[in-house]
């Protein structure tokens, strides 16, 4: 978890403890006929709905895909949040934008720059830190032999 994920719990959690003010004090008021707190409470629950799902949005993850993929690292780079990008040549013009958790695996991509690879995914469906792969992230990286006829 970092400080992103944090500020985020945070202003939703303020903004859910104001959400239940309102509605104390919307019942409080309920049959005052002058009273705008039901008006207000209504409101301000809409509002929190639309904020509160772009809130949460930043921890959903939705990538089903999985598979391997061959070609040539190209470059690792590490990113802000600590994961670390790899990018891989699937073609003479075409490069590809994978992303790795596992220190270990970074290591080992680091380490086969300009070869030849062959690259094992997962998918990635759920909650998770806006530190982590918001893609499937690369689970192996192994050399790929070329075959010469």
């Amino acid at each position: 978890m970092n400080f992103l994920d944090i500020i985020l719990i945070i202003i939703n959690v303020i903004l859910f403890i104001i959400g239940i003010i309102t509605i104390i004090l919307a019942i409080i008021d309920w049959n005052t006929p002058w009273s705008d707190a039901k008006f207000y409470c209504g409101m301000y629950w809409l509002f929190y709905v639309f904020v509160g799902v772009f809130f949460i949005l930043g921890f959903v993850v939705v990538d089903k895909s999985s598979g391997t993929t061959v070609g040539i690292v190209t470059s690792v780079d590490k990113n802000f949040f600590g994961t670390t990008a790899l990018y891989i040549k699937t073609s003479e013009n075409e490069q590809e934008k994978y992303c790795i958790e596992n220190e270990e695996v970074a290591e080992v991509a680091k380490n086969l720059i300009g070869k030849n690879v062959k690259i094992s995914y997962g998918e990635r469906v759920g909650f998770y830190s806006t530190g982590k792969c918001h893609q499937a992230p690369v689970e192996s990286i192994k050399i790929q032999e070329l075959n010469k006829d």
